[in-house]
């Protein structure tokens, strides 16, 4: 048996998660400019890349979150 959410549940669990990516991808974004501006004692291009890569993602998911809301 197949139960579905009602459209507002669905708009507000969207809304939360929305949110939390839209957290994480100002976290990653403080931290790929620590990294860039050498605040990092140790910054490395594998940092670097790992960071701007998730940053990517973080960024498409934040995209796709708000067409959902739309």
């Amino acid at each position: 048996m197949t139960t579905t959410m009602p459209r507002d549940e669905i708009l507000r669990k969207t809304k939360a998660v929305s949110q939390v990516l839209e957290a994480l991808r100002n976290e990653h974004r403080q931290i790929l400019t620590s990294l860039q501006s050498g605040q990092d004692t140790t910054p490395t291009d594998g940092k670097i890349s790992t960071i701007a890569h998730s940053l990517e993602q973080l960024e498409l998911g934040v995209s796709e979150a708000q067409v959902t809301r739309l």
